[in-house]
């Protein structure tokens, strides 16, 4: 089971969230984002996890060129795309792809153009038009997403925070959990202490969903 910490801009942060037990750090590459991470922070970033849990860069409709120059350079193991991107995008970058999607309801969220053998990053629907994809900082509809991740592999994000994280993975049940807003003291930047123990209380939901599924 994954635990990601997504929209790291600091090696401290980095750090403090591999050291919790987190599996992804997500490093935003969206310059309109608040989360954004320019080269050097980004670097930064990769230097402090050091192979000790995957990188995953995130972006908004990039090019697979795009990708693969990131991949390159940051040593991504995956790539998180939001907005309008072409599904062959899955051939043509050498990392995993995770689709980040944002369903209004049950029907749009089962007959979206899923990408086969790609898990995909549920979050909820912006609650503006034109507001850039990707993350929300609202909570998801949790029946949506158990009904979507009995169909498919989701990491689960909407506005988790550590408080809401071990509910959610009770009632979901996904692959992963992702968090970014709700371990912030204001945009952009994390607190310490939310993201250690967001990672933990995602660890400890997960071990004991574990612990329910084989109990005789």
């Amino acid at each position: 089971m994954i635990v990601k910490v997504c929209g790291v801009r600091t090696p401290e942060i980095a750090e403090c969230a591999v050291a919790a037990g987190a599996d992804w750090i997500g490093v935003v590459f969206e310059p309109r984002s608040p989360r954004f991470a320019g080269e050097v922070e980004a670097e930064a970033v990769r230097r402090a996890v050091a192979g000790r849990a995957d990188l995953v860069g995130v972006m908004v409709e990039p090019s697979p060129g795009r990708c693969r120059d990131l991949v390159r350079r940051h040593r991504l193991a995956a790539v998180q795309v939001h907005g309008r991107v072409a599904p062959g995008m899955v051939a043509e970058v050498d990392a995993t792809v995770i689709r980040g999607v944002n369903p209004r309801d049950a029907h749009e969220a089962l007959t979206l153009e899923w990408w086969p053998d790609c898990p995909v990053l549920l979050d909820s629907a912006p609650r503006a038009l034109g507001a850039l994809p990707g993350g929300t900082g609202v909570a998801m509809d949790l029946e949506l997403a158990a009904e979507v991740a009995a169909h498919r592999p989701v990491i689960l994000a909407g506005g988790l925070t550590p408080e809401s994280v071990g509910a959610a993975i009770r009632r979901v049940r996904p692959l992963g959990v992702d968090a970014s807003s709700g371990l912030e003291s204001r945009p952009g930047v994390k607190d310490p202490g939310r993201v250690r123990d967001f990672v933990m209380a995602a660890r400890e939901a997960f071990a004991r969903l574990g612990r329910a599924e084989v109990a005789p």
